[in-house]
């Protein structure tokens, strides 16, 4: 009898389903989502049923947060688009370099008049948002075309396939570092206010919540863990308070 119990709760230790975190940002500069996935896993596995399930478009990975228990990696605009709609709370926010905000900014070659092509990562009506904002309502004369990562529209001005793109700072800091010869002729045209960087949110705050929250606010203190926030542009990831979301303020 005790050795049908173990192997029933070995086989039933088996098929369990894996906790799932989903993540979907067109801020982070991955090409390989499957090395992304592998390396979170195993990572993860080390403490549990968990794994990441990354996404490249935005709206199938929506649809998965209508579960319960949704654990979600996203962006500090996209939460706030829709955090009401799926009952969102944010936990964690992404801290770089001693700061858990960036900028928004308009990258086009140097001496170009603001009118023509504008490539974003962002959907059409934050894009749009953004750029009423930042170029105080002139961007009447500029047409969005939506490219799946942030670094992809950067590139495409780079080479000439459209006139401006809209991206974080960080992802220019990011092509100086790794194309000095590209981005010497580009030139930052306009800058928004701080935003927050990338949030880890759940719907429901139950133990399995709270234990995923801790592990992923502990990994800046393994090799394995620093490694992995490397691959996502970023050294660590702390406590959020929400009540500062809308004014954009700073967090320990």
């Amino acid at each position: 009898m005790k050795l049908f119990s173990l192997i029933f709760l070995l086989v039933m230790t088996l098929c369990a389903d894996n906790v799932k975190v989903y993540l979907y940002t067109p801020e982070i500069n991955v090409n390989n989502f499957k090395s992304l996935k592998m390396s979170f896993d195993s990572y993860l596995s080390g403490y549990g049923n968990y794994e990441l399930q990354p996404f490249s478009d935005k709206e199938t990975f929506e649809k998965y947060l209508k579960n319960k228990n949704t654990i979600a990696i996203l962006s500090s605009w996209h939460y706030r688009e829709i955090s009401k709609k799926y009952n969102l709370e944010a936990m964690l926010v992404a801290k770089k370099k001693g700061s858990v905000t960036d900028r928004k900014i308009l990258v086009g070659q140097k001496n170009t008049l603001l009118k023509g092509v504008v490539t974003s990562a962002y959907d059409t009506e934050y894009t749009n948002e953004l750029l009423n904002s930042i170029t105080d309502e002139h961007s009447q004369e500029l047409s969005v075309l939506r490219v799946p990562k942030e670094i992809d529209a950067l590139m495409s001005v780079g080479f000439g396939m459209s006139r401006f793109a809209l991206i974080s700072k960080d992802t220019f800091v990011h092509l100086q570092h790794i194309n000095p010869v590209l981005s010497k002729d580009l030139k930052i045209y306009y800058e928004s206010d701080p935003e927050y960087r990338m949030l880890l949110a759940c719907n429901e705050t139950d133990k399995e919540v709270t234990t995923l929250v801790s592990i992923f606010k502990n990994m800046e203190f393994s090799s394995d863990g620093k490694k992995i926030l490397n691959m996502i542009g970023i050294d660590k990831l702390v406590v959020f308070n929400i009540r500062n979301l809308e004014n954009r303020g700073d967090t320990k």
